[in-house]
């Protein structure tokens, strides 16, 4: 290849031939020149090539994330906007809960005197919850609920002695439309019926009590939506039958568990 820097000048030739041979050689060099720029810039692009993957993957994801946030929330508002306030709407739902909470027992023992003794002792219980229950829905706002709830819950330092059994509960709930999630705020009457086993101790307990809840609930759509909710119980049990030291309970626990409704 014909180097440009060793070429003669234009005025050392005067013949037709070298004036021909001078311009090939000159656009050879031209051509090396973008060659040597392209190959450059080609590297260049490839040690940026990296980075700029991964901003478009970046970007692509959050876009991706924020299309599908602004669909759900649109999902929601459209049934929310769709459903009627003048027809009632009933449902059923299914829940999951965790229990924990402070239990106070009072019962009686025997002193070294033979004598009988009241007790009082406070205790921390936990456990869990699986409840059903039926709605009715009054101009989108006003809920009347009631169900029942299989509970299974035990003293936390001592696994063999617990509660367990059904509690039905009956109450009201309002629920405030929003566009992400509906906010629901709630109260009503708890009844319970609890076979209570403490090592060799067996007895049955009876009570009755309150709670106050606040919860949110999706639309999936027009007939299913999730909810969220937490609860606060308080109760008072009574022994009826068996033989256990302990004659009744007064309980304040927290609940807190989700699911879904059908919406019919």
């Amino acid at each position: 290849m014909i180097d440009p820097l060793t070429l003669p000048t234009w005025h050392s030739f005067c013949s037709r031939g070298y004036k021909r041979k001078f311009a090939q050689a000159e656009k050879q060099a031209l051509n090396m020149g973008a060659g040597i720029n392209l190959v450059t810039e080609w590297i260049m692009l490839s040690r940026n090539l990296g980075t700029v993957r991964k901003l478009l993957s970046l970007a692509v994801l959050t876009g991706a994330s924020l299309w599908s946030n602004l669909g759900l929330a649109q999902g929601h508002s459209y049934v929310n906007y769709m459903r009627s306030s003048t027809t009632s709407h009933v449902f059923i739902q299914q829940s999951v809960e965790g229990e924990y909470g402070k239990v106070i027992s009072n019962g009686t023992k025997t002193d070294e005197q033979g004598n009988s003794v009241g007790t009082t002792q406070s205790q921390f219980w936990k456990g869990y919850g699986i409840g059903t229950a039926i709605g009715l829905e009054i101009m989108k706002f006003v809920q009347f609920t009631a169900g029942h709830t299989f509970t299974n819950t035990r003293f936390r330092d001592d696994a063999l002695e617990r509660l367990s059994g059904s509690r039905l509960h009956a109450g009201l709930r309002l629920s405030f439309l929003a566009p992400v999630g509906n906010l629901e705020a709630g109260a009503g009457l708890l009844g319970s019926r609890l076979d209570y086993q403490k090592q060799l101790e067996n007895a049955s307990f009876y009570g009755s009590g309150m709670y106050y809840s606040l919860g949110m609930n999706y639309y999936m759509n027009s007939q299913v939506s999730v909810y969220f909710e937490a609860k606060m119980n308080q109760e008072h049990l009574v022994r009826s039958s068996g033989s256990s030291s302990v004659g009744s309970m007064d309980s304040s626990t927290t609940l807190m568990g989700a699911g879904f409704r059908i919406w019919l």
